[in-house]
């Protein structure tokens, strides 16, 4: 319940004119070593960052967060037998791309459109211990909105599914 109330809170915060994002200059692979390093361990995870710094103005908690759903989901959809998560950063000359990729059995495209609405689930039936709250993309969604960016999900049954984030360069 108190997770629930987290996140509740969290996308009120995002979706409302006082968007208190505290965003300072950070290098996103960095953050993203961090989020593995410290969540996902002794996880499966597979991270493809470039040698060079790719700095970004952005609250770093918020992306931290954003980050650590991203991986949990994909983690949790993945079979243990699968090939492991896979968790990339790239860019542009005008954006930078986080791609969370996972290789379970896939999301059916009548859902793909609803997965960041709040409390959508793919499968309504699906309890608490195994389906979420049906907030987490959607949370993630708002973090990347109110840092300029943007999340959308590609999915085929049976190929698993990349979730990328795409923020803005500075």
């Amino acid at each position: 319940m108190e997770a629930l109330i987290e996140e509740l809170m969290e996308t009120e915060r995002l979706s409302t004119r006082h968007r208190a994002l505290n965003k300072s200059s950070q290098d996103l692979a960095s953050l993203v070593q961090t989020v593995t390093s410290t969540y996902f361990s002794a996880a499966p995870v597979v991270l493809t960052v470039p040698e060079k710094s790719a700095q970004c103005n952005v609250d770093p908690a918020r992306i931290k967060l954003m980050l650590k759903n991203l991986i949990d989901n994909a983690l949790r959809h993945t079979p243990r037998e699968a090939a492991p998560v896979e968790v990339s950063l790239s860019g542009t000359p005008s954006s930078h791309l986080i791609e969370v990729r996972d290789h379970g059995s896939g999301i059916a495209p009548e859902h793909l459109a609803h997965l960041t609405e709040p409390f959508y689930r793919v499968d309504p039936s699906r309890q608490r211990e195994t389906g979420g709250y049906g907030l987490g993309l959607y949370l993630c969604r708002m973090i990347a909105e109110a840092h300029g960016g943007s999340l959308k999900t590609e999915s085929q049954i049976g190929s698993g599914t990349v979730v990328r984030i795409t923020l803005p360069r500075d």
